[in-house]
């Protein structure tokens, strides 16, 4: 006897619900986020792993909202933490890197601490600029390419190398320091990122028009 077709028989079936495309986003961009690990020093690789923990909360959000359209939590939560993860590890690593060399004595500064409020044009020279004249400041960078190779005593530190590929090519005036070595100290041209410490200067009426300079007494 052929059995007759009932509609609830079907009642307790699982409903299709497709793969969140903001998830699988997430899982991608978070993955490319590990060169963040070396890279850290580039904007590009901070935003990055910004837009994977993003991709990753709004994945949440449409699951959240339509849970009997989408899954995908799982995979959302993996793509927010890789994010998440290579950040804060990257971040850690740059921290402990600039920071373990830094001699007694010396205050640690950054490049971004240099650079004008793009909001405010008329400012030349911030605030968390002027904190640092006349006070013993150590910072790591880049030598720009001169003409001297050996026997160096004065030279151009920026932030990043200009054989990167991920370097600008011509930097700002407050993105390039003049390093002057005091003293019997003197150096050799290197590719190499490099410490420098010593007296931070202030001259916005520089005639090379790169209004900071260091008396560096230190060079790592």
């Amino acid at each position: 006897m052929m059995s007759t077709y009932q509609p609830s028989d079907f009642d307790d079936a699982t409903p299709y619900r497709a793969m969140c495309p903001w998830a699988v986003m997430s899982v991608v961009v978070g993955a490319l986020s590990m060169p963040v690990l070396v890279f850290w020093f580039s904007w590009f690789w901070i935003v990055v792993p910004a837009a994977g923990a993003w991709c990753g909360w709004r994945a949440l959000q449409k699951i959240r909202q339509s849970p009997d359209v989408w899954t995908g939590r799982l995979v959302a939560q993996i793509g927010m933490g890789l994010s998440l993860g290579f950040w804060l590890f990257g971040y850690g690593w740059l921290t402990f890197n600039k920071t373990r060399d830094i001699p007694y004595g010396y205050e640690w500064i950054t490049y971004e601490k240099l650079q004008p409020d793009p909001n405010t044009p008329t400012e030349s020279i911030p605030e968390s600029a002027q904190a640092f004249k006349e006070k013993k400041v150590y910072l790591k960078g880049f030598m720009r390419p001169g003409r001297r190779q050996t026997g160096i005593k004065e030279f151009v530190l920026v932030p990043l190398n200009g054989e990167c590929p991920f370097c600008i090519p011509n930097p700002k005036p407050t993105e390039m320091i003049r390093v002057v070595l005091q003293g019997d100290l003197e150096t050799t041209f290197t590719t190499r990122q490099i410490g420098v410490g010593g007296r931070f200067q202030i001259d916005p009426t520089d005639p090379s028009r790169i209004p900071y300079s260091i008396d560096a007494d230190y060079l790592h």
